[in-house]
C-alpha cells in the first residue's frame, strides 16, 4: 500500500472504531463438519489446491542474488527455484535425472559457486538453466545416455511486483495477473522485493490445515484468546476487508488508533497504527506491521495433520549479533503466541470436529476472511455449502 491508501485504510478503521462496528459479510456462513474431517475431500485438495494450482513460494526478496536457490516438497512434488545470473527465476522438478534424489536437502541457500547443483547421490550436476553438464564416470558407466535429455524438469515460475508463484504440475500453467487479482497492487510498498530474510521456522499441527487458516482471518477471537497479548495491542473485533479475485486483506487497528484524530493528516505514520493481514489463497498469509513483514505458508500433510512455515523480512539485516538476537526473540515470541494460545485451542476444536457428531461449523457475518476462504474450495472442489 502506498501513503494514499494507507491514509484511506486509517480513515476507514477510524470510523470503524467510532461506530464500534466491522467489515461485515452478507450472511452467516455454514460449513458441514465433515469439510475437516473427510479423507476423501482431503485427498481432491491435495490434488486441485496443492499439486494443480499455483503456489505462493515467497516474496521476491527471498532470493535477492544469482544462484539463490529455495526448495520444498510440501505440495507432493519436489520443487526447486534458482535465481539465475540474468536476474530472472527458473524452477525444476527437484529429481535428479539418475536415480531420483533431491539436488537440495537444505530448504533455502546458494547454489554451488553461484552457477550449479550437484547431486549428493552420485555428484550429477545441472547448471541453472537445468542443463545436465556433468556425470561422474559418463564415458564408461552410461554411454548410451542422451544428456540433452536428461535435464531437469522445468516448472512454470512466475515473478510479479514482489511476488513469486510456481505451478507444481509440470504439465499445467497459469496466468499470474489472474492469480493475484491486484493484490500485489495493495501490498507494494510493504518492501517485497527489497526486505532481508532473516529465517524460518516450521511448526507441525495435529489438525486440519484448514483449521490452520482459519485462525488467521478474524480479529473476533483477539479478547477471549489473546487476553494477554494481542488484546493489549489492537482492538478486538474490528477490521477492513479487501477482496482480490480468491484473496483478500484486512486491516485491523492499534488500541492508540485514535490519537491521529488530533494530529494533521499530512504527519500522519499509518504503519505506526495497523496490521495488515493478506491471504493468498488457499494456503498463505502475508503479515504485515510497522517495521517488518512476516509469511504463514501453510500444508497439509493429512487429514489430521499440518506443518507450517514462519518467516520474517526486516528493512535491513541486523547491525550486529546483539541485533540479530533481538529480532530472533521477537520472532519466536510471535510464534510462541500462535502455539501456546491458538494452536492449543484448536487442537481441542479438533478433538470435537473428529468426534463423528455430525453439525455445522458457524461462521459470522463479522467473519469475512473465513468465509472467503471457504467460499473459494467450495467453488474450486465443487463443494456445496451446507
Amino acid at each position: 500500500m502506498q501513503r494514499d491508501q494507507q491514509i484511506a485504510e486509517v480513515k476507514t478503521l477510524l470510523n470503524l472504531v467510532a461506530n464500534n462496528t466491522t467489515a461485515l459479510a452478507n450472511s452467516v456462513m455454514k460449513i458441514d463438519v465433515g469439510e475437516y474431517t473427510d479423507p476423501d475431500l482431503f485427498a481432491r485438495e491435495k490434488t486441485e489446491l496443492f499439486r494443480n494450482y499455483p503456489q505462493f513460494v515467497g516474496p521476491s526478496c527471498l532470493l535477492p542474488e544469482a544462484g539463490d536457490y529455495f526448495a520444498f516438497d510440501d505440495t507432493g512434488i519436489p520443487i526447486l527455484i534458482v535465481r539465475t545470473v540474468e536476474g530472472t527465476l527458473n524452477a525444476f522438478v527437484n529429481i535428479c535425472s539418475h536415480r531420483g534424489a533431491p539436488l537440495n536437502e537444505c530448504q533455502h541457500g546458494k547454489a554451488k559457486m553461484e552457477r550449479m547443483f550437484s547431486c549428493p547421490y552420485h555428484g550429477w550436476s545441472y547448471d541453472l538453466d537445468g542443463k545436465l553438464i556433468g556425470v561422474p564416470f559418463g564415458k564408461e558407466g552410461f554411454t548410451d545416455i542422451d544428456r540433452e535429455q536428461l535435464g531437469l524438469r522445468p516448472l512454470q515460475v512466475e515473478e510479479k511486483n514482489g511476488f513469486i508463484f510456481v505451478m507444481p504440475n509440470p504439465d499445467l500453467t497459469f496466468d499470474i495477473d489472474d492469480v493475484l487479482a491486484g493484490l500485489d497492487t495493495h501490498l507494494s510498498g510493504f518492501g517485497l522485493s527489497d526486505h532481508y530474510y532473516l529465517g524460518a521456522a516450521q511448526v507441525h499441527t495435529d489438525f486440519s490445515w484448514k483449521l490452520n487458516m482459519d485462525t488467521f482471518h478474524e480479529f473476533y477471537h483477539f479478547e477471549s484468546l489473546h487476553s494477554d497479548s494481542i488484546a493489549q495491542m489492537a482492538y478486538n473485533n474490528l477490521g477492513t476487508y479487501h477482496q482480490f479475485g480468491r484473496n483478500h486483506a484486512m486491516g485491523s487497528a492499534s488500541l492508540e488508533i485514535t490519537e491521529l484524530n488530533g494530529i494533521p493528516e499530512d504527519q500522519w505514520n499509518p504503519r505506526k497504527y495497523t496490521s495488515h493481514v493478506n491471504y493468498i489463497f488457499p494456503n498463505t498469509v502475508i503479515f504485515v506491521v510497522e517495521d517488518h513483514f512476516q509469511t504463514w505458508r501453510v500444508y497439509p500433510i493429512s487429514p489430521d495433520r499440518s506443518v507450517i512455515y514462519h518467516s520474517m523480512f526486516l528493512p535491513e539485516p541486523p547491525a550486529n549479533d546483539e541485533q540479530r538476537e533481538e529480532y530472533e526473540a521477537y520472532f519466536k515470541m510471535i510464534r510462541d503466541v500462535a502455539v501456546t494460545e491458538d494452536y492449543a485451542l484448536v487442537d481441542k476444536i479438533n478433538r470435537g470436529l473428529s468426534s463423528g457428531i455430525k453439525r455445522e461449523v458457524l461462521v459470522g457475518r463479522n467473519e469475512p476472511g473465513v468465509q472467503n476462504m471457504h467460499r473459494q474450495l467450495h467453488e474450486i472442489l465443487g463443494v456445496k455449502p451446507a
